[in-house]
């Protein structure tokens, strides 16, 4: 009997730590860090906008319309360009690539998901983890499930 209880005790353990770690991993993907650049937006744009020319990059690229409120005109519709790195990356990494691509920021989040942000965006990009093959898997929230 006192081998049943241990058993249940233990299973009850594991639960509420897997519920623990898909909590942490959810705060995560939602934490982020941001910083500005100079930017090169015409290296970024063209690296964003045309197509790959027979190369393989490992992003994927978002475009969506922003409207910029601009003081005492009317607002302005640009196009919000961003490029996520589809494998997780360290912060350093993150900030050192997205120099490179002539971003004008950055958002890394603290599931190693890293988004280079263009200079027609506003509040840098997409405030969300969309990296498509990070997290990694093991540590994704939906696998827990």
């Amino acid at each position: 009997m006192k081998s049943i209880q241990r058993g249940a005790i233990q299973m009850l353990a594991m639960m509420i730590s897997i519920q623990l770690i898909r909590g942490d991993m959810a705060k995560m993907s939602k934490k982020s860090h941001v910083e500005d650049f100079d930017g090169a937006t015409a290296l970024f744009e063209a690296l964003t906008s045309s197509p790959n020319d027979g190369y393989t990059y490992d992003w994927h690229v978002h475009t969506f319309p922003k409207y910029s409120n601009e003081i005492d005109e009317e607002p302005v519709m640009r196009n919000c360009t961003v490029l996520y790195l589809d494998q997780c990356t360290s912060w350093n990494k993150c900030r050192q690539t997205c120099q490179a691509t002539g971003a004008a920021s950055y958002r890394w989040f603290h599931d190693g998901c890293c988004e280079c942000v263009g200079g027609h965006c506003l509040g840098y990009g997409i405030n969300e983890s969309r990296c498509s093959q990070c997290p990694e898997p093991g540590w994704d929230t939906d696998e827990l499930d």
